[in-house]
């Protein structure tokens, strides 16, 4: 059994735990919401008492004999049939002693014989009482202190423990980075030289092309050229 974890709220379906053992919700109980344990519904409680009933009214012996087996697992035969457990109210499990104590002792020697008595009204009282109880609990759980779950598969997971101290430390520095040499200067380009001086007769016939169609620039500049070279 784990430690108990109770929340601030149930984990289960949100809602603010109340006073009691169990989520009046869900019914999880409350000091371990992840163990899956829930209180048992009425219908299984009536169950379980008429179970054992039967099996002693087969024979006080074998009932004997299963509760000793079953007791260490916090179960009478009857609640062992229907998969229902007894523990502690703060959650732990309970000891076979006290399982002696709750279902041989007050049950069915304390109970039984005022239930002779009275005519079986301290037993009607004792199951009753479940009925008005927050908590699920009869008259004799009350009395040794116990809850009666059924145990389930957690739907919800538990969260994650707190790093310890080792896993705090921080990791070693990175070795600095080694940059690869720059790469040596390279030598400027040569001065390219610059473009001889364009003849007037060339500025001349730049300045008018705005006026002259392209055949017309073409041909005049072709026997400037001409001339020039001769």
């Amino acid at each position: 059994m784990t430690q108990p974890q109770r929340s601030e709220v149930c984990p289960a379906c949100g809602r603010y735990p109340d006073v009691g053992r169990f989520c009046l919700r869900c019914w999880v109980l409350n000091s371990h919401p992840y163990s899956g344990d829930r209180a048992a519904p009425f219908h299984f409680r009536l169950g379980a008492e008429l179970l054992d009933i039967l099996i002693l009214l087969l024979g006080v012996l074998p009932w004997l004999v299963w509760m000793w087996h079953t007791s260490r697992d916090g179960q009478s035969p009857g609640k062992r049939l229907l998969g229902m457990y007894v523990l502690a109210e703060d959650g732990q499990p309970v000891t076979p002693q006290r399982m002696w104590m709750r279902e041989f002792a007050i049950k069915r020697l304390l109970f039984g014989l005022l239930g002779y008595l009275f005519v079986g009204l301290p037993t009607i009282v004792d199951g009753a009482w479940m009925l008005l109880n927050p908590d699920r609990q009869c008259v004799h759980d009350r009395m040794v202190g116990t809850l009666v779950v059924v145990r389930r598969a957690p739907l919800i997971t538990a969260p994650p423990k707190a790093p310890q101290a080792d896993s705090l430390r921080l990791p070693p520095p990175a070795p600095p980075a080694v940059l690869p040499p720059a790469p040596p200067p390279q030598p400027a380009p040569p001065p390219q030289p610059a473009a001889p001086p364009l003849p007037p007769e060339l500025l001349a016939l730049e300045a008018e092309r705005e006026g002259l169609s392209q055949f017309e620039y073409e041909r005049r500049r072709a026997d400037l050229l001409r001339r020039l070279e001769e």
